[in-house]
């Protein structure tokens, strides 16, 4: 399932790269999350209770974030299992300055689910997949009105 999408912030391009790339800031505004505790790799390890549809599941497992270019862009890989299925999945961002201290983040993903909730069907986990990434953004944007 390929993803992609494009988030306005109402904040310079240096304080949405710190509250996007902050562990704690990650932690606050992923839906669901429970942890996300630094590993000595340097991964995030992670626990999250989300759900599509009528499967709700609790999965564990890592992120990482990789390619940093401070503060224009990185790329995120995650993996996580539980007891209804799999999540693989790894996404670029590009964040922008935007005009006047407004910032553009673009991003584009791939991610690769198993189990039931892959017997869901396509359209029904993309919309899922959807409405989770605009919660996160929703919170991120409450840690940038932190920030700034």
């Amino acid at each position: 399932m390929e993803l992609s999408g494009k988030h306005s912030f109402d904040a310079p391009q240096a304080d949405v790269w710190h509250v996007l790339t902050d562990p704690e800031a990650l932690r606050r505004s992923l839906p669901g999350c429970q942890k996300f505790e630094l590993q000595p790799d340097g991964a995030y390890a992670i626990t999250l209770t989300i759900g599509i549809a009528a499967i709700k599941g609790t999965y564990t497992g890592t992120v990482q974030m990789l390619n940093e270019q401070p503060p224009d862009s990185y790329s995120l890989k995650m993996s996580a299992k539980g007891g209804v299925g799999f999540v693989d999945g790894q996404g670029d961002f590009k964040i922008a300055p935007d005009g006047d201290n407004k910032t553009q983040l673009t991003y584009t993903g791939v991610a690769h689910v198993g189990g039931k909730v892959a017997g869901l069907g396509q359209r029904v986990v993309h919309a899922g997949a959807n409405l989770v990434i605009g919660q996160f953004f929703r919170a991120m944007e409450k840690e940038v009105g932190r920030k700034t």
